[in-house]
């Protein structure tokens, strides 16, 4: 990594604020420029990696997933995925967050919290570790810093074996906002006759007429059989920088992950018994070229 720093002591009352706030799951697509962007605004980039020798939840297994906040304004709190049955998950690619607008004046007294949290799926999750990052060790317009922090037991305030590894960034709003990513799943299902497909049973596949499509948006709030369904068409003024790629996940070259259904809450990097659903994500980051074109008479100081 280049960079490696052990988590500065917490303040318990960062950690006590996130109670029962609204969660953020992830950066919805936005094309317009939100009026409460101005020239000079900043935005914060998070780029999660993974973490590494986490400990067990109160189940005995690990189910993470991690939260972000800032001490500024904590009522704003966005969440990654979670991984199943890992005490050393990766998130690949990077799962990406953006805070904005902020001023550099703010910099100073603003600290990016971070919360890793196993999940329950009957029952509130259980906090595995937290940490806390001063955006003023953070240079704008510099390259992405990595880091890897140490964290630390949230109810004794103790340091653990246990870290997360992110890149963090700050620059210009505006140029935050004019670079999306979108991601889409693309499912397939077991059969003993065709093995792994994403076409029907009447049409020679593996799908059954019961089952949500073999494709689905980022939330998983639509389903469908066509990918011309799910992707969202380029509004103007936008066009792609990089165009839809699977992204790998480790232990898959071809970036598949599996569970016992298409709507199961737990994914895994391998094929256990009875699993008969697999997914993998497809990727693509597209670019506000108007908004690209206004940056260059703004300078974000």
């Amino acid at each position: 990594m280049g960079c490696c720093c052990s988590a500065q002591q917490r303040d318990d009352s960062e950690f006590s604020k996130l109670a029962t706030k609204p969660l953020i799951k992830h950066r919805s697509l936005s094309f317009d420029v939100p009026k409460d962007i101005k020239a000079g605004d900043l935005a914060l980039g998070i780029h999660l990696k993974g973490c590494r020798t986490l400990q067990a939840g109160a189940s005995g297994d690990c189910d993470p997933f991690v939260r972000f906040w800032l001490s500024s304004d904590p009522s704003k709190i966005q969440e990654s995925t979670a991984k199943s049955r890992t005490q050393n998950p990766l998130w690949v690619p990077d799962e990406l967050f953006h805070f904005m607008p902020f001023k550099r004046k703010d910099m100073a007294k603003t600290k990016l919290i971070i919360s890793v949290m196993d999940r329950d799926n009957f029952g509130d999750p259980d906090p595995l570790g937290d940490c806390q990052v001063k955006l003023s060790s953070l240079e704008v317009g510099a390259e992405e810093k990595e880091f890897r922090l140490q964290l630390i037991n949230p109810r004794t305030g103790e340091p653990l074996e246990s870290y997360i590894d992110l890149k963090l960034e700050v620059d210009c709003a505006f140029k935050a906002h004019g670079t999306q990513e979108e991601k889409v799943y693309e499912y397939q299902r077991w059969g003993v006759v065709h093995g792994w497909s994403n076409e029907l049973v009447r049409n020679g596949g593996s799908l059954l007429p019961t089952d949500p499509g073999r494709w689905s948006n980022w939330d998983k709030s639509v389903f469908c059989f066509e990918f011309e369904e799910v992707q969202m068409p380029l509004p103007p003024g936008w066009s792609v920088k990089k165009d839809w790629e699977v992204n790998g996940r480790p232990g898959s070259a071809d970036g598949w992950e599996y569970a016992f259904g298409f709507r199961f809450p737990g994914w895994f990097d391998k094929c256990y018994c009875l699993m008969r659903a697999r997914r993998r994500i497809w990727r693509r980051i597209i670019v506000n070229t108007n908004l690209s074109t206004k940056m260059n008479a703004i300078e974000c100081n």
